[in-house]
């Protein structure tokens, strides 16, 4: 809740606290950005290690950074602010192709010791977890690409002033979209395998993902 709080409230309240302030619309733009750069940071000073997912999203803030401090007016940044959630929404779609899809890689930080490793063997020997992980990584990249369409549609057809507010309740309304098939996906497929998509597998979880055989009787005495 923290990192939403970050991510989504925080930068309206900063821009709108800022225009009323004074700061022009450029100006305020840049400092909306500054809570989720701020919380990335600080997660990355007291882990004192970046992860690959904590790494490709320190480059995006930078990358952003440098494009809003070469210049442009208040449209242009709010294109630079869409453009971020299309390439953040291609990188999530990558991610499902690839040997670590980012649904598995949150999952993994979710545990530590014998239960991470647990979810290790069961992403190696079961097709079907392989599976529904990769699902629900299209899912969340399917939200970022639409979340970055419709802000950029937004940006080059309404008010400068009225973007801002609009994109975040939009973000938030396709964020709950995702997160509520999230749930009702993993809960399906829980049902469904006997296996949790982000918890830790059950020490009697069989690596296909199936149910194991009940044990044979015991001989009579």
């Amino acid at each position: 809740m923290l990192a939403l709080a970050v991510d989504i409230v925080l930068p309206l309240l900063v821009y709108y606290a800022a225009r009323a302030l004074g700061a022009g619309q450029a100006p305020a733009l840049l400092l909306s950005g500054a809570p989720p750069a701020l919380l990335l940071l600080a997660g990355a000073i007291r882990h004192r290690r970046i992860e690959g997912v904590d790494l490709f999203f320190t480059v995006l803030l930078a990358t952003a950074a440098l494009v809003s401090l070469i210049g442009g007016g208040p449209r242009v940044l709010l294109f630079k602010d869409a453009a971020l959630s299309l390439v953040v929404g291609g990188w999530v779609v990558g991610t499902a192709f690839t040997g670590r899809p980012l649904a598995f890689l949150l999952g993994q930080r979710l545990h530590r010791g014998p239960a991470a490793h647990a979810r290790d063997g069961v992403w190696r020997d079961s097709a079907v977890f392989r599976r529904g992980l990769r699902v629900l990584t299209l899912v969340w990249g399917a939200e970022q690409l639409l979340d970055g369409g419709l802000s950029t549609l937004a940006a080059a057809t309404l008010p400068t002033d009225t973007v801002p507010l609009l994109n975040r309740v939009g973000s938030l309304l396709l964020l709950g979209l995702a997160v509520g098939a999230t749930a009702a996906y993993a809960r399906r497929f829980r049902i469904r395998h006997a296996l949790p998509l982000f918890g830790a597998p059950a020490p009697a979880t069989a690596p296909s993902g199936e149910p194991p055989e009940p044990p044979p009787p015991a001989p009579a005495p």
